[in-house]
């Protein structure tokens, strides 16, 4: 599942580009008419890397950016954009493939594809917002929503404010006009966006796996006595085979329910102290709300060191406890199995007997005794006004000014003035490499989960206008790229991931710092002083939102883009919008469907 999202943004890093820091017109003439040929390909875009600074190699890369259609494998899009009459690839990466060849042969050509397979990188990470549509559907449904408009004011004389009979005379004209006899199907949608966008459909696939799982465990127990019922007595080895079976099975049963109820016991905790109390108390719900605030408190006060700290002495081990005795409990079955003598003399003694209700007063006192702590630190903040000032009063923080934007970068910004905007982000990933590498992958899959399966409606947390966003580890998990086609400027875009999806940012870019680089050409940024990402708190918290730290960091990492190309030219919201009228006019007439209609010709 999370590969067909990958494969829908890939990067393409050829080391060792021979050109300048431009394209001639005439290639990117080519590049324009081979992508719109294709018609498989939402944006692309060309830049160059710098080289690694200990590289033999220190010419840059030439990095192709392609962010595509679903479905599509990287071999298949490759041999069409190959394999293209006018030879635009050819005479892009050409020169890095046999030097001297104007006119290639089909050896040549397939050299190439080689090649870019070679160099090739589908996204570590993505998100797709605009999801489900293909380039030819975009433009089709903006040509439905533009004629739509266009008749809507020739029909406003006549049906004024009656907004029922106006919808449905336009969607009588839109059913007679057969240039739109391809909208009368509805638009496609994947299951995440379609039948399986209810929470039911979500929770339906891990209890579907988990009771498949138990299944199966209870029919691999079963089989020594399905053996035994059709060929009578096992001899001495077939016996030894089905105890085996039959201890293991039971064993791993028994580990599953133990595992079961204990992630059960965990989850209802979690619900307890995170919806439940803080909507029946207050001094609760101020609680969490200002451990969540000093956590991320880009400076350090008293009130934020002091909970960091408590972090560590209270809420690390705290957590690390409840672990250790999930763990334990999971795990209880397989130690009974392999050690039972040493279960029953040693450890069994050792373990308190205590019944359910004692369990259950336990857990009642505890939860009254933290409920009394925040209740009288409350009491203690309205109380002692003065000192409850001091003890939130900023330190001095070191925020250094905010970097100037690279005149390049700025050129490519002002390029795209009223279009969807784009970048380019190129950071080093933190030593140790492997270490830092995997944790990014790692971080990146639960965001590419995220937004496959719940973030479904262009909208990556709080953060909308995202039309490709994709997260590559290059150079042998040296380096760290990040590349983005949004709506909007950067500033307002920035704000978004500050405001809106901040974990999953701070999840992804923690682990990257910026060392000092060359730029790629002349005329190009590179780094001077060694950055480092702002200092994060408990892996997701903080991080992004050093505000200023954070927009300098990610100015600091921004290279220029030499060529770009966008199939369609719409914002996330005009495309969700003629989406969304191309079934109302085609759907079944209600009141949502007319007032849709009539938003769509009104914005």
């Amino acid at each position: 599942m999370l590969e067909i999202v990958r494969q829908q943004m890939i990067c393409i890093v050829a080391p060792g580009w021979p050109g300048g820091g431009g394209l001639p017109q005439s290639l990117q003439d080519a590049l324009d008419s081979l992508l719109r040929d294709v018609a498989v390909v939402h944006f692309a875009s060309i830049g160059l890397l710098p080289a690694v600074a200990d590289a033999a190699e220190q010419r840059p890369s030439l990095m192709l950016e392609l962010a595509v259609e679903e479905g599509l494998r990287p071999y298949d899009l490759l041999y069409r954009l190959i394999h293209h009459p006018g030879g635009a690839m050819w005479s892009l990466f050409g020169a890095m493939v046999a030097p001297g060849v104007a006119v290639p042969t089909a050896q040549h050509e397939q050299q190439l594809l080689d090649k870019l397979m070679q160099w090739h990188s589908i996204a570590d990470g993505a998100f797709v917002g605009a999801r489900d549509r293909s380039v030819r559907q975009i433009k089709m449904e903006q040509d439905l929503l533009e004629r739509t408009r266009a008749e809507a004011r020739t029909l406003k004389s006549k049906y004024g404010n009656d907004r029922t009979a106006f919808a449905l005379a336009l969607a009588r004209w839109a059913y007679a006009d057969p240039r739109f006899e391809w909208a009368a199907t509805p638009a496609p949608r994947s299951y995440w966006r379609g039948k399986g966008a209810g929470i039911g459909a979500k929770l339906a696939y891990p209890v579907a796996a988990i009771v498949l799982w138990f299944v199966a465990l209870w029919l691999i127990s079963a089989l020594p006595r399905a053996y035994n019922w059709f060929f009578g007595e096992p001899g001495p080895i077939v016996q030894a085979v089905e105890d085996a079976v039959s201890k293991t099975s039971k064993c791993l049963l028994a580990i599953s329910g133990h595992g079961l109820l204990a992630f059960a016991v965990i989850a209802f905790l979690v619900w307890l102290f995170l919806v439940p109390l803080p909507a029946q108390f207050v001094s609760w719900r101020r609680w969490l709300n200002s451990v969540q605030q000093e956590l991320d408190r880009p400076t350090d006060t008293f009130s934020s060191l002091s909970t960091y700290v408590g972090g560590w002495v209270i809420g690390v081990p705290l957590l690390l406890a409840i672990a250790a005795c999930a763990i334990a409990y999971t795990l209880a079955p397989l130690a009974y199995a392999l050690a039972p003598d040493y279960m029953a003399r040693i450890v069994e003694p050792k373990i308190p007997k205590l019944t359910g209700l004692e369990i259950i007063g336990i857990a009642v006192v505890v939860i009254a005794v933290v409920l009394c702590i925040g209740a009288l630190f409350y009491w203690l903040n309205r109380r002692f006004t003065k000192l409850s000032e001091q003890f939130f009063h900023p330190l001095e923080d070191d925020v250094p000014r905010a970097q100037q934007i690279h005149p390049s970068v700025e050129r490519c910004e002002a390029e795209l003035v009223r279009k969807t905007q784009h970048m380019f982000s190129l950071t080093d990933v933190r030593r140790p490499n492997g270490w830092s590498a995997w944790c990014i992958r790692t971080a990146l899959r639960i965001v590419t989960f995220a937004g496959r399966v719940f973030f479904t409606q262009g909208w990556l947390g709080n953060a909308p206008g995202i039309h490709f966003g994709h997260w590559h580890i290059i150079d042998n998990g040296r380096r760290f790229l990040f590349c983005s086609n949004y709506d909007g400027n950067f500033g307002g875009y920035l704000d978004d991931f500050i405001n809106g999806a901040s974990t999953g940012t701070t999840l992804a870019w923690r682990w990257t710092e910026l060392s000092p680089r060359a730029p790629a050409v002349d005329g190009q940024p590179g780094i001077a002083a060694p950055r480092s990402f702002p200092p994060t708190r408990f892996v997701i918290f903080r991080g992004v939102k050093c505000e200023l730290k954070f927009k300098s960091y990610a100015r600091d990492s921004m290279l220029p883009h030499i060529y770009h190309f966008d199939a369609c030219n719409r914002t996330i919201e005009q495309i969700n919008l003629a989406t969304g009228l191309r079934d109302a006019l085609f759907g079944e007439r209600n009141e949502k469907n007319d007032d849709l209609i009539m938003r769509a010709i009104e914005t």
